[in-house]
């Protein structure tokens, strides 16, 4: 049965925008002129935010940069450093002007291992290396976070003998806070960590030696699987309005009374059950959730509705036995009916890999492929991984949804982990300017229009002999039949619109 979210005819606005923590003037633009379609997504960037000013982009003009994977020597040279230069030149901006940053595609997006280049895509081997805690792998943007710490000095193969080896503890993690909050008076400064059980660094030390989320920049990437697609990126984050009542949220697991779950590893602190924790905030304020912990795999033919988010096991769905195969080869999100602004986040290693033409390893999906689909922010691990550092839909969804943070400031909470395999892909500028509810704007385009009457008339035809989940929406009586008492509401909503 549908349930009404509005007793009021036609649309409320229940939430505008809140100011954001992050403004176009603190916003640094990475691109690579060696590449036209590089300069031209930078152009088009641009212009979705005149308020960028030509001080606060950075041109890097390599064509050996036009590639997937880095060395650290490379990253450090060619990528970190002309940043850096750009930063520490007089005048505007300075390196505590800037909070975000946005990487155009294309910009390589893994940092191989100093040691064993790529054992990060081998996971068995990288059990082994993060053990030895000498794991120095990463994602490119994850790496430039702390741009001004020296992460990879006295890196020489050892255990845990530099910042770069394994993780770092990320100081905003679950922060419900504006990245703006922090003082950046210290971002220049060097930190101090402290190791813990091999594993990760933890934040330590005091006054400026002590890592704030005031001493990060929130590294966003413009990406995808073809220049169309990361300029829809871009179009798809301005001006967005979400439909509560018509979008859906989707988080589905295994059955987990068979396996173990993926989203409750523990380190630095416990982070609870995060779809479920997630599904009870998300549907305490509103939102429709779909949750699912049984062996079903929730295909898009099992769920038509629009969506404004979505996580899920993804191919490991069907790890232990405990739940079904997702459909295809690393396809299964193609023929989900997304929502402008909606938001991907799932458990698979390597779901971030393919960008730069590399392909994927294990047939997972793929972000690039979840932009290609409609999608707009989205979050990936471009190397192993492990459980214990996916990001929190908790903290990811609600920043957003609940709270209205930009895209970087809810990303950034969700992670728990810097100088790991995370990337960010969406406008970090970009946040929810209204969240409103509209009976009968069925495919949540902000509309009660003819494309809502002529999917009413389908569902007329259908009705009662079969009401599936596509035609719930025109049901406003919810007596599980749509039929031409909706229809006087549905004219009543046009009316309005």
């Amino acid at each position: 049965m549908r349930i009404r979210l509005l007793a009021l005819v036609g649309a409320l606005a229940v939430v505008s925008s809140v100011q954001g923590g992050i403004t176009e003037s603190q916003t640094l633009v990475v691109y690579n002129s060696a590449s036209s379609d590089g300069t031209a997504l930078k152009n088009a960037y641009l212009t979705a935010h005149p308020g960028i000013g030509a001080s606060n982009v950075v041109d890097l003009n390599d064509s050996s940069l036009l590639t997937a994977n880095l060395t650290i020597a490379d990253f450090n040279s060619k990528v970190r450093n002309p940043i850096r230069s750009h930063l520490s030149a007089s005048g505007f901006p300075q390196p505590g002007d800037i909070i975000a940053i946005v990487l155009i595609r294309p910009m390589p997006h893994r940092i191989l291992d100093s040691d064993n280049a790529l054992v990060g895509d081998n996971p068995s081997a990288a059990v082994t290396e993060i053990n030895d805690g000498d794991i120095t792998y990463a994602s490119v943007d994850s790496e430039l976070v702390l741009l001004w710490q020296n992460l990879s000095s006295g890196e020489a193969g050892g255990q845990m003998d530099s910042f770069a080896d394994n993780m770092i503890q990320n100081p905003y993690h679950t922060s419900a806070s504006a990245i703006d909050a922090f003082s950046r008076n210290f971002i220049t400064f060097g930190k101090t960590f402290a190791n813990a059980s091999n594993i990760a660094w933890a934040v330590a030390g005091s006054g400026s030696a002590r890592l704030t989320p005031g001493d990060m920049y929130l590294v966003c990437r413009i990406d995808g699987n073809s220049q169309t697609d990361a300029l829809n990126l871009i179009a798809r984050a301005q001006d967005i309005t979400v439909n509560r009542a018509a979008t859906h949220i989707i988080l589905d697991e295994f059955d987990v009374t068979v396996g173990d779950e993926l989203d409750d590893d523990p380190f630095f602190i416990d982070p609870g059950d995060d779809y479920e924790d997630t599904e009870s905030i998300l549907s305490a304020n509103g939102w429709n959730v779909r949750y699912d912990d049984t062996f079903d795999f929730i295909e898009s033919s099992e769920e038509p509705r629009p969506l404004i988010a979505y996580a899920s096991y993804g191919e490991n769905h069907s790890n232990e036995g405990a739940g079904a195969n997702p459909p295809g080869s690393g396809t299964y999100i193609n023929n989900f009916n997304f929502a402008k602004g909606a938001i991907f986040n799932t458990i698979e290693s390597y779901n971030a890999r393919a960008l730069n033409g590399l392909g994927t390893l294990f047939s997972q999906e793929q972000v690039a492929d979840f932009v290609a689909a409609g999608g707009t922010f989205a979050v990936g691990n471009v190397f192993e991984p492990f459980s214990v550092s996916q990001p929190d839909n908790e903290f990811l969804m609600t920043r957003m949804l609940v709270n209205q943070r930009t895209w970087a400031e809810a990303a950034y909470a969700s992670l728990p982990f810097l100088s790991w395999q995370s990337v960010v892909l969406g406008d970090p500028l970009a946040s929810y300017d209204a969240i409103v509810d509209i009976e009968g704007d069925c495919n949540a385009d902000i509309s009660v229009d003819l494309a809502d009457y002529n999917s009413f008339a389908t569902c007329l035809a259908q009705s009662p002999t079969g009401l599936g989940l596509a035609c719930e929406c025109f049901d406003f009586n919810a007596d599980t039949a749509v039929d031409l008492a909706d229809f006087a509401e549905l004219q009543v909503f046009f009316d309005v619109n």
